[in-house]
């Protein structure tokens, strides 16, 4: 580890209780520090008198004593328009299908002055819950605005966090798509390579880029899928849509394409690394295998899948077979709050149902929210962990509270105990939650205009 070099541009983190690094050996440092540089971690030591070494240097310090700091958590699949119908009365005792079919109406009025509202809030909770960098999937694009995504990148400005936006798609109308909720597939494509020229950013530590995410095989036809696999292809953009969420799509896709979804897929061009699925609950062993073999990624999405009822994500046997697994905690409809300490948490305690208590550990469940999320985003290289030449997104956690006093394991009772709330959240080093609230940000005034927004819609 290195040796603390103080300098006018740089922040130290001190006397951090816990460091959980997620390196390659899973290291936990006590009596921790890191100097970050210009976003970047430029050093990382432990047991030396912290304050005695930086007195009287012009440095940012913060000190973490009594704290837990973990690497930035990673969403990896989101719908965040779906705040804005949260606990939905007709919808709360429905099935997927059924489900999408009741609240889907709602926004068909949505503007893209809705969405930033929207993307703010669904960022706050995050923020607040020890999230640095997170998905959106937005694929409904209602015929009353344009600029959706655009409002999103603007939002994440304002947010500051690290922002992959998933530019949506649906073509094909069905009992549960309407009309108005479609584009054809020139629209669709002009618009991801505007979004693309415009905001995507290749560089290491990029704060904003774009990936492409037709929703589903229901609501997607190949033309879509094909054209969206082409153009990612060319431009090394990711692909993310709905997977083997419930057996109700597995046999749509049987009885009107022929074919169990995955192989669908394949045949569209979707089985490279740049792929990752959402929700991948139904799949056989084959499929395990494959997805494996060709390094695809899954965003398992726990809290969702428990409340619509849809099954219980394989994990452990995808991970075996080489697969890629992230968290993600779905639509705030679904879930229905953003909460990503939580969503380990339930993926933890989900996987031990199924598979009894040695399924996963703690921190098998803090891999899923950080390495396996940047691995499914493709920034393995750059997320994910807190090593040297890493970006400085970190999470700390109060390393005691109400609920887990008494605690012998700090770490383990982060998911063991009721998830707690961020202290300070820090991305591209840059401290944007401080004392447990969101630097810059009125919440109390962007509540109320979001309740404003949402009432209209449900109404």
């Amino acid at each position: 580890m290195g040796k603390m070099d103080p300098a006018n541009s740089r922040l130290y983190i001190i006397n951090i209780s816990h460091l959980v690094t997620m390196d390659a050996d899973r290291s936990i440092v006590k009596d921790a520090w890191i100097e970050i540089t210009d976003g970047w971690i430029t050093a990382v030591g432990s047991g030396q008198d912290q304050e005695a070494e930086l007195k009287g240097r012009e440095c940012k310090v913060i000190d973490a004593r009594q704290g837990i700091v973990l690497p930035g958590l990673i969403n990896t699949h989101h719908h965040f328009y779906q705040n804005l119908a949260r606990a939905y009365t007709p919808a709360t005792n429905l099935p997927l299908l059924p489900w999408l079919t009741c609240i889907t109406p709602l926004f068909r009025n949505l503007t893209a002055e809705d969405l930033l509202i929207a993307t703010k809030v669904a960022m706050a909770e995050l923020m607040l819950t020890g999230c640095t960098t997170t998905v959106d999937h937005h694929y409904l694009f209602p015929p009353s605005n344009s600029g959706f995504i655009d409002a999103q990148f603007a939002a994440a400005g304002e947010m500051g966090m690290r922002f992959h936006a998933g530019r949506g798609s649906m073509d094909t109308v069905s009992k549960i798509i309407p009309s108005w909720a479609t584009e054809t597939v020139d629209e669709i494509m002009n618009d991801c390579q505007r979004l693309y020229d415009r905001y995507h950013d290749f560089s290491r530590g990029s704060m904003t880029r774009l990936f492409l995410a037709p929703s589903a095989l229901t609501c997607a036809s190949p033309d879509l899928l094909k054209e969206s696999a082409r153009m990612a292809s060319s431009l090394d953009l990711g692909l993310h849509i709905h997977c083997g969420e419930t057996l109700e799509e597995d046999q749509y896709a049987l009885d009107h394409l022929g074919s169990r979804q995955l192989p669908f897929l394949a045949d569209c061009g979707w089985e490279t690394e740049r792929v990752w699925l959402a929700h991948g609950i139904h799949f056989d062993d084959a499929e395990i295998a494959h997805l494996g073999q060709r390094g695809m990624g899954i965003a398992h999405c726990p809290c969702s899948n428990m409340r619509l009822g849809s099954g219980i994500c394989r994990v452990g046997d995808l991970q075996k077979a080489g697969a890629k697994v992230g968290l993600g905690v779905d639509g705030s409809a679904s879930n229905d709050s953003s909460h990503m300490l939580n969503e380990a948490r339930q993926a933890l305690l989900l996987a031990r149902v199924k598979y009894g208590a040695g399924a996963m550990s703690t921190m098998d469940a803090l891999e899923l929210a950080t390495t396996g999320g940047a691995s499914c985003l493709g920034r393995g290289d750059d997320l994910g962990s807190l090593e040297v030449g890493k970006c400085a997104d970190l999470a700390i956690f109060p390393a005691e509270d109400l609920f887990s006093s008494g605690a012998d394991n700090a770490v383990e009772a982060l998911l063991l105990c009721f998830p707690r709330q961020v202290e300070t959240l820090i991305i591209n080093g840059r401290v944007r939650v401080r004392d447990g609230r969101i630097t810059g940000l009125d919440l109390p005034e962007l509540l109320a205009s979001h309740q404003t927004i949402a009432g209209r819609i449900q109404e």
